[in-house]
């Protein structure tokens, strides 16, 4: 039937130049009370990112992503240690350095272009989430033509996942995420989350960001009715902006199922 209660990964963007809350978390000071409203809302795991990858965004600089998200992870590791952190980025240094600071998990929206962060993510006994995507932030936008786009993404997936395993990481220290939002039309985002299920065979947790993107007019409530659909495909962990709203919407609709 689906339902199962998601984990929810509150976002936290240090960058200028987000898509949704560029610039609001910019500040240590901030980007530290993010996190503890994260918390405090009910939110399972922090992921931090230091990079934005929204549609056309630039590469940044390393030393100033590292610079950006360290502090941030030392800290909150300080106060909380039990927190579980999400590293949001696909450069290798910024992911060593976050997982030396205590950072659990490295969000990789590059589906391992560099095929390091495997072997680190292994070496620390990390999670690594593989990202479908195409081409760049600044060209994926463009690249949204697919013959069929659930067979092609269920490709994709396996032969990452043997790179993934080939480099060290467990199976079981997998998560997929089909990167909507990411070289996808509006149309073909709802089709894929209406379609999630497709990848059940795979056997690995799936994590869906569908929060105030383009494709849910960036709307609150576009996003939570993508939230259930993803709840409602057994997804494991949710990425969102909106924590608070997010847990409350779930559980109505929980309750709903079991009545």
């Amino acid at each position: 039937m689906g339902g199962r209660f998601p984990l929810l990964m509150g976002i936290l963007n240090t960058t200028p130049d987000s898509f949704f809350d560029g610039g609001k978390y910019s500040s240590f000071e901030d980007a530290l009370e993010r996190a503890k409203d994260i918390l405090a809302q009910g939110g399972d795991i922090i992921d931090i990112g230091g990079c934005s990858t929204r549609p056309g965004a630039e590469n940044v600089d390393i030393k100033a992503e590292i610079q950006r998200t360290m502090p941030l992870i030392i800290e909150i590791k300080r106060l909380y240690p039990n927190t579980e952190i999400s590293i949001d980025t696909f450069n290798f240094e910024t992911a060593r350095a976050a997982l030396e600071e205590g950072a659990d998990i490295i969000n990789d929206v590059s589906a391992l272009a560099d095929i390091r962060l495997a072997s680190l993510a292994a070496q620390h006994g990390a999670k690594l989430v593989i990202m479908h995507s195409r081409g760049t932030p600044k060209t994926m936008q463009n690249l949204c033509s697919y013959d069929d786009i659930l067979k092609e993404i269920f490709i994709f997936f396996e032969e990452k996942i043997a790179l993934a395993i080939k480099a060290g990481i467990p199976r079981q220290n997998i998560i997929l995420d089909p990167g909507l939002g990411f070289a996808k039309t509006k149309e073909q985002n709802w089709f894929l989350l209406e379609n999630l299920k497709y990848f059940n065979s795979l056997n690995l947790p799936m994590m869906i960001g569908a929060s105030r993107k383009s494709f849910t007019d960036k709307t609150l409530e576009m996003s939570l009715k993508a939230a259930a659909l993803a709840m409602a495909a057994d997804a494991a962990i949710l990425r969102v902006h909106d924590v608070a709203e997010t847990k409350k919407s779930l559980e109505v609709a929980s309750h709903a199922a079991k009545a």
